[in-house]
């Protein structure tokens, strides 16, 4: 209603609301209750001032004078959080600023001044609902949170998400910090806010889901992070999802020779995004071989039945027949001693391959067949005995206790 009196911050002073009391017209309200007392700002969290900007009560350089001021909680909130993130940097300048200009004002471009794109190229493959995700107040919260700093994203699923189901709310607010994290670029570098680098995380965000929160690989995929993305120590996703999810079986009491469905389904799910099944580590050894020798037989038979091909050739013309024919030959090393027992596990995949099409008469660049490498005794049979079978699971069980 005209000349009535405007609406007052639950702290407004008694000055405050004597002195509105006595405004003579409707303009001169609205000016003044645009213009109400600032001090409220000092005790507010980094959350709540950027929520406050969204309030009549408060001018814009109310906002950012208690966002420099290193006496009120948001600003020491803000540049602990920029200290953490770039140490000496200047992060919280940029960041002072982008978040007192307005939403609609927050360019991509200003945004990776700023350093919100951690890997630069995120901020030319966005899509419009992500772009404007990260321009929002929202987004910027969630980046701080779990973006700005390298080990930040670490914290992204909680204890409710990985042993229980999420309610609605929990699974909306993990799915905008996954998009968050992917559209600015964390799920792919080390590097902190500003200084852009090929570093690659210790543990890949995908990684990290696939062994803690599997529920979202999926949704993580879809969101765009890399299927062939390596950590640290030169592993592929194919290996660490697959290694995941055989020792969750197992720990299930799962037979660990057994290519279950939900195995099955990984591994599809991993290549219809993208992911190089025979994707080999750092060292050269293919995914298959990686996990046979780890004792999840099982793992590396679904990804054999879900397309990954026995005879694809690595640098050196060696396919999966020849790797896993070497680790057979080495049972008769007595230099290799101590690992004659992954050659019960090589010799079971081997055969589990050749019923996938392996070749053991391809050679490799050296002229070297597998079959060479094997003893004149060894056919790959289409049946195996039943004393073999149980010691394959045995050394299979012995080497998977020792992973756990």
């Amino acid at each position: 209603m005209l000349g009535s009196t405007p609406a007052l911050s639950p702290v407004a002073s008694t000055s405050e609301r004597l002195s509105l009391r006595l405004a003579p017209t409707g303009t001169d309200l609205g000016r003044r209750a645009y213009r109400t007392h600032t001090a409220p700002l000092e005790a507010m969290s980094l959350p709540q001032l950027l929520d406050a900007q969204n309030s009549r009560l408060y001018r814009p350089q109310d906002i950012w004078h208690a966002l420099v001021n290193a006496q009120t909680y948001a600003s020491r909130e803000l540049r602990a959080i920029c200290e953490r993130a770039s140490p000496n940097g200047p992060l919280f300048g940029e960041m002072v600023t982008l978040l007192t200009t307005k939403e609609e004002d927050r360019s991509l471009d200003r945004l990776s001044d700023a350093g919100i794109f951690l890997a630069p190229t995120r901020a030319h493959q966005l899509l419009a609902e992500d772009a404007a995700l990260l321009r929002s107040n929202e987004g910027l919260k969630l980046w701080l949170e779990y973006a700005a700093a390298p080990a930040s994203y670490l914290n992204v699923f909680d204890g409710s998400d990985i042993f229980s189901e999420t309610i609605a709310e929990d699974r909306s607010r993990i799915d905008r910090i996954l998009r968050v994290l992917v559209a600015c670029g964390r799920d792919r570098t080390d590097a902190p806010p500003l200084n852009p680098s090929d570093t690659m995380p210790r543990n890949p965000l995908a990684h990290l889901c696939s062994q803690i929160a599997p529920q979202w690989l999926r949704r993580l995929l879809e969101l765009g992070a890399k299927p062939e993305q390596t950590n640290s120590r030169g592993m592929p996703l194919t290996v660490v999802a697959m290694r995941a999810q055989a020792l969750r079986l197992y720990v299930a009491g799962h037979d660990p020779l057994a290519p279950h469905d939900s195995l099955r389904q990984l591994a599809r799910l991993l290549k219809r995004r993208g992911a190089d099944l025979m994707q080999p580590d750092r060292e050269g050894m293919p995914s298959v071989t990686l996990l046979t020798l780890h004792g999840l037989c099982g793992a590396a038979e679904a990804l054999l039945a879900t397309g990954a091909d026995p005879n694809t050739p690595d640098r050196g013309g060696n396919t999966l027949m020849h790797h896993l024919a070497y680790v057979v030959h080495l049972r008769d090393d007595p230099a290799k001693a101590d690992c004659a027992h992954l050659a019960y596990l090589a010799h079971y995949v081997l055969i589990i391959a050749s019923r996938y099409g392996g070749d053991l008469t391809r050679v490799n660049h050296a002229g070297q067949s597998p079959r060479a490498w094997l003893p004149e005794s060894f056919t790959p049979a289409p049946q195996i005995g039943q004393t073999f079978l149980d010691t394959v699971r045995k050394t299979a069980l012995r080497r998977i206790r020792s992973l756990v």
